[in-house]
This record gives C-alpha cells, structure tokens and sequence, in this order.
C-alpha cells in the first residue's frame, strides 16, 4: 500500500530544509513562523513534499504567503490538500474569512478560484503586474466549499 502523505505543523526540526526551499524570508522569521504555528508541511516516505506559510492581514484575517508543492511531485494534490486543511483550521479557530495573492499573470490564479476564492482588490505596484487579492468566505452554508478534483494544481502552486 502506497504511504499517504500526512499533513502537519511544520517544527524546529524542519527549519534546515524550509530554509533551504523557502528564501523569501531570512532564517530567524522563517523560525518564528514556525513556532507561531503557521507553517503547515505535507510530509510523503521521502521527506517533505510542499508547504503553504500564512500570516495574519490587519493581524486579524489569515493571509497565505505561500503554497509551494515540489516539482516531481505537483499534480498529486497535495497544494489542494494543504489549502483545505488551512482552511479548517482558520475555520476551528473562529475565522470567517482567508485572504491570498497571486499575480496577475500567474495561472495559480485559477488554482484559488476553483476552491471558491474571488476577487477582492489589486495590488498595483510600477513596473511589476498587478498582484491580485484573492477573498474565500469560510462561514457560509456547510458543505458548500469549491472542491478541486485531483491533480489539478498542476496550473497553479
């Protein structure tokens, strides 16, 4: 029988490898997100397979900085996974509301609005595309949720 990857918290222990992988933040942040719990990592026989990094916008409504599934392993849907199992705990922990961004010409657009995100505003910085603020309601009729079939954030993170 195949392992399932496990989702989990990432740990001190899996510092050395996120910051090896994750370089937009220094070592010394990329550890305190770690211990603030806001690092979750899908963990396979073969070590860590992708991670999804959140942070709290207006210190209030979770933000996901970034959902990254490694390369040999993209179209598995664990990027789906790890943004589902985000969601439930922004729900358990009394949210209503999650807020990411992606670039306008990035297709990981279409990866979070197939999982019920829309539109909430642009970001409009000189020379660079727009970065799009994408909104998904978590508190709205249960059951309801967008749901990606397998596999398909092969067009996105």
């Amino acid at each position: 029988m195949p392992h399932l990857p496990a989702l989990r918290l990432a740990t001190a222990a899996d510092l050395k490898f996120l910051a090896a992988h994750d370089r937009h933040l220094p070592v010394e942040r990329l550890s305190a997100t770690i211990r603030a719990g806001h690092v979750l990592v899908v963990d396979g026989a073969e070590g860590i397979l992708g991670w999804l990094r959140w942070g709290l916008f207006w210190d209030e409504i979770p933000f996901m900085n970034m959902l990254f599934v490694l390369e040999p392993v993209r179209g598995r849907g664990l990027g789906g996974r790890l943004v589902q199992d985000w969601e439930a705990r922004a729900r358990a922990d009394g949210h209503d509301a999650v807020l990411t961004s992606t670039r306008s010409d990035e297709t990981a657009q279409h990866f979070y609005r197939r999982r019920g995100y829309a539109d909430a505003g642009a970001l409009l910085l000189p020379d660079e595309p727009a970065e799009l603020i994408l909104r998904k309601e978590l508190l709205g009729v249960a059951g309801h949720d967008v749901v990606a079939t397998e596999g398909d954030e092969g067009t996105g993170p």
